[in-house]
């Protein structure tokens, strides 16, 4: 008997200590996962504290700079662009990990969304392999919101708009024709619009001669449409001031830099017409003919022909070629530039940063309602571009 009770409390010993050991261990998880919580989070805040100094120039070279494999779970498509961030580079001082490994990454879709990082900071210890993650959206100053009316015309110039030959080129308005280029269509839009006017007659007014010479287009060419140009006087469009007219009216406060930037992003992790995504924004700088068809109705492209391109002559656009989206021709207020120009077809809008003179015979444009689909992304109301702000309810945390 003496033996048997001597058993059973060495067994209920045995099972109170397995119950103390496991509880203790299972208090221990909770501890290292914890400890493995706060690091992430605090490599996380660490993270935002230095890339709040760094993206502080708009004209940043942050992003020139990446890999695939800096890229975290989740986040390896052809779009995602991807940096790890040395938290210690650019702090006062390091800070202590209590024994955890810390990784952080920064992605950006550059397709969808340039303008937003997504940060994600993961922490692992050495020892016990505790592991945990926190992740947080950006809103970056690398673009502006685009809080701009629709210029609602498939060509908008700053200048006059002449034709090589009366009714050679088609200039279909919004709704003109259900969607058909042919035949004489219905004054249901306009065709063209123009931020200026000359004063040929230097009398400090704008007289409906002056606007129709200004508009100088066979009524066969104005599909469906009208042309409209300003009844006021305004100031005269030279290359010093170019960029408050046409540039501003399409892009707002989004500079040429940045959209080149978002062009160099996505050519850099290798978009094209093929892949999936497909690319949306080309800059070009160019001067030889546009031969490539670009865009389509749900995936419209953005094509600026630069002031470089366009430093002689803008380059055209080959009449067997389609580019659905928008196509910008940086001609800087300099009529001489865009002259002689070819559209190919174009269902979306052409901007022209100067006059078009003499455009050339089977040129087409035709207004598509969602042409700035490529590069109108989406800004919640009211935010300010031109500093990092936090992405709301992007917040997240886990192991």
């Amino acid at each position: 008997m003496v033996t048997l009770l001597v058993l059973l409390a060495s067994t209920v010993g045995l099972f109170t200590a397995r119950v103390v050991w496991t509880e203790r261990l299972a208090s221990n998880h909770s501890l290292w996962k914890a400890q493995a919580q706060y690091t992430a989070e605090a490599a996380l805040e660490t993270a935002l504290t230095l890339l709040d100094r760094t993206l502080r120039d708009p004209v940043t070279v942050f992003w020139s700079q990446h890999e695939a494999s800096q890229c975290a779970n989740g986040f390896t498509g052809i779009e995602w662009q991807c940096r790890s961030l040395n938290l210690d580079a650019g702090l006062d001082s390091t800070w202590d990990t209590h024994g955890h490994s810390v990784q952080v990454h920064v992605m950006r879709d550059v397709v969808r969304a340039p303008h937003v990082a997504v940060v994600l900071a993961e922490a692992r210890h050495n020892t016990n392999h505790a592991a945990a993650q926190a992740q947080q959206s950006l809103y970056m100053p690398v673009l502006a919101p685009m809080d701009l009316p629709l210029k609602i015309a498939p060509l908008f110039t700053q200048g006059c708009v002449s034709e090589a030959s009366p009714g050679s080129t088609r200039f279909c308005a919004p709704n003109a024709n259900q969607g058909s280029c042919g035949g004489s269509g219905q004054n249901v839009g306009i065709a063209i619009q123009s931020l200026f006017t000359p004063d040929t007659d230097g009398n400090g007014l704008i007289s409906p001669a002056e606007q129709q010479a200004c508009g100088n287009v066979n009524a066969v060419s104005l599909q469906g449409g009208a042309w409209v140009a300003p009844a006021t006087l305004l100031q005269t469009p030279t290359p010093s001031n170019c960029a408050s007219g046409v540039w501003r009216s399409v892009f707002g406060a989004t500079t040429p830099e940045q959209i080149q930037a978002v062009s160099q992003a996505q050519a850099l992790k290798g978009l094209n017409t093929s892949t999936t995504p497909p690319r949306s924004v080309y800059w070009v700088d160019s001067p030889n003919p546009w031969t490539q068809s670009l865009g389509s109705a749900t995936a419209p492209v953005l094509l600026v022909f630069s002031a470089t391109a366009c430093a002689s002559q803008c380059p055209r656009i080959s009449p067997s070629s389609q580019i659905v989206g928008t196509v910008f021709l940086d001609s800087q207020c300099q009529d001489s530039r865009a002259a002689l120009w070819h559209s190919g077809t174009v269902l979306g809008q052409v901007a022209v940063a100067s006059g078009l003179p003499t455009l050339q015979a089977g040129s087409q444009m035709q207004w598509l309602a969602n042409h700035r689909q490529a590069f109108d992304w989406p800004w919640p109301v009211g935010i300010d571009g031109r500093r990092m702000q936090r992405v709301r309810g992007s917040w997240r945390s886990g192991s």
